[in-house]
């Protein structure tokens, strides 16, 4: 059995650690231009986690927090007739991403500059993916269901990172105080979160190597 109320205390606590803060922006704006430098993604594992989205080929994508547009190749590895919406409340980040894929040269993906709680599509993707970004959102609750109000009956949203949740953690921690506060959940957290807002947990891993959830729609 259940125990809602365990799993509701675990969740406000979580919560409770969160909060709006104004500096964030900055941290991201400031950095935007040398992101690729000062960040490390392993390709083996970003592949991997593709691969868990099972794509088909004609999957409507949201990627969101897109930063410099890290996913965007290994989607179009995998997409023949779907389409990427990138976004990101970064104009910053938007600007990169752009200049290292240009819609004139890659027809499948579009951007827009967009705060994910502001989100207004509709149910029109078949995937939502967060990949290295769910631990700046401050409302991690109210995002999971916003972005839950994009998917399809039947889609998929998926939250993952090429590292562990201890090590993602420790590097915001470390971080300065844009950003010290922004961390990854219990697994059991973010689970009791995609039940709250009506999304049902396909696959989780949560160990030295990655944190990924993905949860189904309906």
């Amino acid at each position: 059995m259940i125990n809602m109320t365990a799993k509701g205390d675990a969740v406000s606590d979580f919560l409770s650690r969160r909060a709006f803060n104004p500096k964030q922006m900055d941290f991201f704006e400031e950095r935007a231009a040398i992101w690729d430098k000062i960040t490390v993604h392993d390709h083996q594992k970003v592949e991997r986690i593709t691969s868990l989205l099972g794509m088909k080929g004609d999957e409507m994508i949201l990627d969101v927090g897109t930063g410099t547009g890290i996913m965007i190749p290994f989607y179009e590895k995998h997409l023949t007739t779907g389409r990427v919406c990138a976004i990101d409340y970064s104009e910053a980040m938007i600007e990169q991403a752009r200049k290292k894929y240009p819609e004139l040269d890659h027809p499948l993906v579009s951007y827009r500059v967009l705060d994910l709680y502001r989100a207004d599509f509709g149910p029109v993707f078949d995937l939502v993916v967060c990949y290295s970004c769910f631990p700046h959102f401050p409302d991690p609750l109210k995002a999971i269901s916003v972005l839950g109000g994009c998917l399809k009956e039947g889609g998929r949203l998926v939250i993952a990172h090429s590292s562990s949740k201890e090590h993602i953690n420790k590097v915001h921690m470390d971080g300065g105080e844009e950003i010290n506060t922004d961390f990854l959940p219990e697994m059991k957290v973010m689970r009791a979160m995609m039940e709250m807002t009506g999304m049902g947990m396909e696959f989780e891993q949560d160990d030295s190597e990655y944190y990924i959830a993905i949860a189904k729609k309906g």
